[in-house]
């Protein structure tokens, strides 16, 4: 069975946008990030912010960063005497917007690997070593034990450290906390605890990536670029659209309402059922991550003989353990569905996509990067392309380091994308 692990990176630096592409052992895509000018990725900073409303009995509050983005902040129910209206306190951005609600937030400082999660800012007297509630319940003390004993002494006054699932089969815990620790404090910015602000700014995407990943492989031929760019470009297209084609002739049909994600497994005639289903537990998760699917996963299966379907949840879930985000495969609905939850984190891949004309545009100035350096360039693009250059993409076009001139197409019924004349 095929791996979904990463093991290399491509990091697209282009005017406007960068793109990250996670890339598996037999060079298949498996997840793409964005950080856009226009819309810059918040996942994983740190902030001060004001508490401006507290819905207690929503468990959560409202707040504003300090360049005026608004926040939702999730509350548990330690966090009550804490939130205040009028306070400032340290929050970190979990979610990126969905269905028209902002970024979503928790309340205290943290910084996260695969398999720790970095607290900053613990008081003094309380524990600063936690395991997560997903770690099984026989497994709990000799890995607090380990931990205590590994880690407790690296953290200094203030920090503390929570084991995630995906950690519990680490053979070492120092390192991967001395690691957490010393990228916080050699990057943290000096914010006093009565003043709004950025305290961490996530170091980035590829900073982000290597704190899940490691210090995997980097994809820097420049020969290698613009194809690339151009496969990323046909995998995003792909993810767009509800049909997933297999292999074997089978369907993978996915769909998301304002509740929850849905897949449909569509043998399409195969007779072939063990290879439907092998294909089907890895392509699955793969979609899952492509598309960034987040919340409830619902998934319908044929129907199948049950020692196979155990077998297919078996192979699915091995799949799903290399997902950094560690979903939880919550068993069968009384309907016979396959249910998943997956926590939120970056926006869906359509969501971005439908950032329109931003995304065309951008996609038309990535061309422009790939042209012989030092001569001008005749970029065709829509009325609304243009517009938006002029506009709110007018920083990203004025990074480029080549004349371009934009020639709007007359025709704006046709659908096309931005292209290159001459």
């Amino acid at each position: 069975m095929r791996s979904l692990a990463v093991k290399k990176l491509y990091l697209e630096t282009a005017p406007g946008q960068t793109r990250l592409g996670f890339f598996g052992s037999d060079d298949r895509l498996l997840d793409v990030w964005f950080d856009a000018w226009h819309r810059p990725n918040l996942m994983e900073t740190v902030h001060n912010v004001r508490i401006e409303r507290v819905f207690a009995s929503q468990n959560r509050a409202t707040a504003t960063l300090a360049d005026g983005v608004a926040i939702s902040i999730r509350l548990r129910k330690s966090d009550a005497s804490l939130v205040k209206v009028g306070r400032i306190l340290p929050v970190t951005i979990i979610a990126a917007p969905r269905h028209g609600k902002p970024w979503q937030a928790m309340l205290g400082a943290r910084l996260a690997s695969a398999g720790m999660i970095l607290l900053v800012g613990v008081a003094d007297g309380a524990s600063n070593i936690a395991l997560s509630n997903n770690i099984p319940s026989e497994d709990r003390a000799g890995l607090t034990a380990r931990l205590l004993a590994e880690a407790g002494s690296e953290l200094p006054s203030g920090f503390g450290v929570i084991l995630r699932r995906g950690g519990s089969k680490l053979t070492d815990f120092t390192a991967p906390v001395s690691q957490l620790l010393k990228q916080w404090q050699d990057h943290a910015n000096p914010i006093v605890a009565d003043q709004t602000g950025c305290i961490y700014d996530s170091g980035g995407l590829l900073e982000r990536a290597r704190r899940l990943f490691g210090d995997l492989p980097l994809i820097d031929d420049p020969a290698e670029a613009a194809t690339i760019s151009a496969l990323l470009d046909d995998e995003i297209a792909a993810a767009c659209q509800p049909k997933t084609a297999l292999s074997c002739g089978g369907n993978l049909w996915c769909a998301q309402s304002h509740a929850l994600w849905s897949i449909d497994l569509d043998g399409n005639g195969v007779t072939d059922f063990d290879r439907l289903f092998s294909e089907a537990a890895i392509e699955i998760p793969r979609q899952m991550r492509l598309r960034a699917m987040s919340g409830p996963v619902l998934v319908d299966l044929p129907r199948l003989a049950p020692a196979k379907v155990k077998k297919f949840r078996r192979a699915l879930e091995t799949a799903l353990g290399d997902d950094p985000r560690q979903p939880d495969y919550l068993g069968m609905t009384r309907g016979g569905l396959l249910e998943l939850q997956v926590p939120h984190g970056e926006m869906a891949l359509y969501a971005v996509m439908q950032e329109q004309p931003a995304q065309d545009a951008l996609a038309g100035l990535r061309l422009v990067m790939q042209q012989p350096p030092f001569k001008p360039v005749k970029l065709a693009v829509s009325r609304a392309m243009a517009a938006w250059l002029e506009g709110g993409g007018r920083p990203a076009l004025d990074h480029l380091d080549r004349q371009v001139q934009l020639v709007v197409w007359s025709d704006d019924t046709h659908n096309q994308s931005a292209h290159i004349l001459g």
